[in-house]
């Protein structure tokens, strides 16, 4: 699975699991939003994930001058995958579900990548969500 916490950085998570157990295999924080994101992608691939999930991007009535960079990444993952993937997409308030406690007692916090841990968060809540036992075990016993 890759997790996403799309930005002017653009925090990326790639998480195994299975029945038996849930780790976190390789974390980027691509910078330069739109660009660097595409440049990312085309690097690396989307092709070899099986699941995609991305924070979403909600534009808050009164706030002016808001960065809309996620909406332009979100918008490039939606056309690289378009017919071929579906995406998760989960609301920026979910990341709180998932503290550095719990990403540093499932052995995922990666110190000083802020937008990485914020990604792999997105990853855990989803896991949780769909009620995966060694998600649950090793991150709400």
């Amino acid at each position: 699975m890759i997790s996403l916490d799309p930005g002017g950085t653009t925090g990326v998570s790639i998480i195994g699991y299975d029945t038996d157990s849930v780790y976190l295999v390789n974390t980027y924080q691509v910078a330069n939003g739109l660009e660097g994101f595409v440049h990312w992608v085309k690097e690396v691939g989307l092709e070899q994930f099986d699941e995609i999930v991305c924070e979403n991007f909600t534009l808050r009535p009164g706030v002016h001058g808001a960065d809309i960079t996620p909406a332009y990444v979100i918008g490039a993952l939606e056309a690289i995958v378009h017919g071929v993937k579906k995406v998760t997409y989960q609301q920026p308030a979910q990341k709180k579900l998932c503290g550095d406690d719990k990403l540093k007692r499932m052995e995922m916090h990666q110190p000083g990548k802020p937008h990485a841990n914020d990604a792999t968060r997105h990853g855990i809540i989803y896991l949780r969500n769909k009620i995966h036992l060694p998600t649950l075990e090793k991150g709400w016993k």
